[in-house]
């Protein structure tokens, strides 16, 4: 048998192309939203949705920034 090297974690997905950037913008609302929510119940579960939220709204000022440039 020969050795399988797996890639996962190794490429990523460009949101931009999938999800349109009115959709990413909706995305982070709700996870901010939902964070907000449960933030008094589950401590965990909202820091998770706010890590969520954040690297979306890294994503959301890239494409904007990308696409003032051109």
């Amino acid at each position: 048998m020969s050795a399988q090297f797996c890639k996962i974690g190794k490429v990523k997905v460009d949101l931009k192309q999938i999800l349109g950037l009115k959709e990413l913008e909706n995305k982070y609302k709700n996870f901010i939203e939902e964070a907000y929510n449960v933030s008094m119940t589950d401590a965990s579960l909202s820091d998770m949705l706010y890590f969520e939220a954040r690297k979306i709204k890294q994503i959301i000022l890239k494409a904007k920034q990308c696409d003032a440039t051109f």
